[in-house]
């Protein structure tokens, strides 16, 4: 029987906790001394996950992608800062889910766990009954939960409908893992609300 990789990234995450000696791993928003065990995590659980950031990076060179207004602050003291990523964190992730739930299509009925590499803040997107509901900020993805890996430019980009995800799945800066029927799915659900 193959095990769920949000298992994998539950365990080694109560790993790192463990050799820390903390109860829990704060995203980076909330500590960002956490932020790079977190990322070393979520690469052994998602092995491409790595290749996100730099595809974003690039992305941003381009200018295909927005870059993070929030890092030119020098004028913000760095808890002033997380503060303020952290509400444009919430507020980007509830305006695409949003984008996703736009009236014309039923959302599918696949759950999808979204993290964001940068901070490794994990985020749910539940879909029942045609609706999505956005759980901002919780532990991890769920059983059954397609994972999304990705940055928040990306989650702004898609928002406010300057890149589609097709296009977002194409350049590799958004990717999906879990079982292949329901990543299947959730890639045509997803790519025609983009």
């Amino acid at each position: 029987m193959r095990r769920h990789p949000g298992r994998r990234v539950i365990a080694a995450l109560a790993l790192a906790c463990a050799a820390t000696g903390s109860a829990a791993l704060a995203c980076g928003l909330e500590d960002p001394t956490s932020a790079a065990t977190q990322r070393a995590v979520l690469a052994l659980a998602y092995p491409q996950s790595p290749q996100v950031g730099t595809a974003v990076w690039q992305a941003q060179l381009a200018g295909t992608l927005p870059r993070d207004p929030i890092a030119q602050r020098a004028d913000l003291a760095p808890e002033a800062r997380a503060m303020m990523r952290h509400l444009r964190a919430n507020t980007l992730l509830r305006r695409f889910a949003g984008r996703l739930a736009a009236p014309d299509t039923a959302a599918a009925d696949q759950n999808l766990a979204v993290v964001l590499l940068g901070p490794a803040m994990w985020n749910r997107f539940e879909t029942k009954d045609g609706r999505i509901n956005p759980l901002l900020h919780v532990d991890g993805p769920e059983p059954g939960d397609v994972v999304v890996v990705t940055e928040l430019a990306v989650v702004e980009a898609i928002a406010v409908g300057s890149l589609g995800i097709a296009a977002a799945l194409e350049i590799g800066v958004l990717r999906l893992y879990g079982a292949p029927a329901s990543v299947a799915r959730a890639r045509a659900w997803l790519t025609a609300r983009g």
